[in-house]
C-alpha cells in the first residue's frame, strides 16, 4: 500500500469520525439553547418588566372596554382594594379602574392593574362582596398566576432577558396581547382559581370583612345567569375564563366552614359610594340664574 493511499484512508477515517463529533457538538449547542429558553420561561419578570407589561396590557383592556368616569366610585374601589391587598406577600401598589360595560366581570393584569365592571358592581349588595371580588383578583397578581401562564407558554420571539430593565417595544406588545387574550378567552385552570378564591377569602377576612362576600356575590350571578337573556353579561366569568359559578360556590362553601361567620358587610357604605355616586355624577350641577 503506497503512502498516498494510506494518507487517503486516514483522511477518510478522520472525516467519518468527525461527522458524529460535529453532530454531538451541535446537539450540545442545541441543548444549551433549549436550556436558555427554559430559564427564560421560568424566570419571573423583574418589577420593572412586570409593571411595563402590566401597563401595556391594561391599556389594551381600556381600549376594549371604556373607563367609567366617576372619580368618587373609582376612589372607593381603590380604597377597598388597598384594604385587602395589604395582606398579600408582595408589596405592590394596586390600581383599580371601573370599566363602563354591563358585562359582569373583573380581571387583573401583572403589576397590580385591576379592573371591575359596572355590570359587576350593579349585582353586588355590599362592600364585603366587592372586597371578596377584588381580593380574588389581588390574589392572582400576588401569586403571579397570569404571568406564570404566559411565561410557560413562551411563544417564539417573545423572550424577555432577565438582565433587561426595559422590555423592547415589539416584545411588550406581544406579551400584552397574550395577557389580554388569556384574560378574555381562556381559563386560568382550576388550581389557580381555587388558589385565588382561597387566598382572596383570607385577605378579605383579615381585612375585617365577612369572608363569604365572594361566595354570596357568585350566588347572585349564578341566579342572574340562569336567564338565557343574561348569558352575554355573565359569559366571561361563568365557565369561560373561570369555572362555572355553581362549581366555585360549592368549593367556597367547603372552604368557608373553616371561617367564623363574622365580619363586616357595610351595605350602606357600598350603596353610598356606588349607586349614590353614580346618581350624583349623572345629576347636572345647578346653575346660578
Amino acid at each position: 500500500m503506497t503512502l498516498r493511499i494510506r494518507c487517503l484512508i486516514v483522511l477518510v477515517l478522520l472525516a467519518a469520525l468527525a461527522l458524529p463529533a460535529a453532530a454531538q457538538f451541535g446537539d450540545v449547542l442545541s441543548g444549551i439553547g433549549k436550556a436558555k429558553k427554559v430559564a427564560d420561561a421560568t424566570t419571573p419578570w423583574t418589577p420593572e418588566q412586570e409593571d411595563q407589561i402590566g401597563q401595556a396590557a391594561a391599556a389594551k383592556i381600556i381600549h376594549i372596554f371604556p373607563l367609567y368616569q366617576n372619580e368618587a366610585a373609582t376612589r372607593y374601589v381603590n380604597l377597598v382594594a388597598a384594604s385587602v391587598a395589604q395582606f398579600g406577600k408582595r408589596n405592590l401598589p394596586y390600581h383599580v379602574a371601573i370599566l363602563d360595560t354591563p358585562i359582569a366581570w373583573a380581571c387583573a393584569m401583572p403589576g397590580g392593574y385591576v379592573f371591575v365592571t359596572r355590570g359587576a358592581l350593579e349585582k353586588m349588595k355590599d362592600e364585603a362582596e366587592l372586597a371578596g371580588t377584588l381580593a380574588h383578583e389581588v390574589a392572582h397578581v400576588d401569586a403571579r398566576h397570569l404571568e406564570s401562564i404566559i411565561r410557560n407558554k413562551k411563544l417564539t420571539g417573545l423572550a424577555v432577558d432577565e438582565g433587561m430593565s426595559h422590555v423592547p417595544y415589539n416584545v411588550l406588545g406581544g406579551l400584552a396581547n397574550q395577557l389580554v387574550t388569556q384574560a378574555l378567552t381562556q381559563n386560568y385552570g382550576p388550581d389557580k382559581e381555587n388558589d385565588a378564591d382561597k387566598k382572596g377569602t383570607d385577605f378579605a377576612a383579615q381585612a375585617g370583612y365577612q369572608p363569604s362576600g365572594l361566595k354570596t356575590f357568585l350566588e347572585t350571578l349564578a341566579t342572574f345567569a340562569n336567564d338565557p337573556a343574561n348569558k352575554q353579561k355573565t359569559g366571561l366569568w361563568n365557565g369561560k375564563t373561570h369555572p362555572a359559578f355553581s362549581t366555585r360556590v360549592a368549593t367556597l362553601n367547603k372552604l368557608l366552614e373553616k371561617y367564623p361567620a363574622t365580619g363586616q358587610t357595610l351595605p350602606e357604605r357600598f350603596h353610598k359610594n356606588t349607586v349614590e355616586a353614580e346618581k350624583a355624577e349623572a345629576s347636572p350641577e345647578p346653575t346660578n340664574q
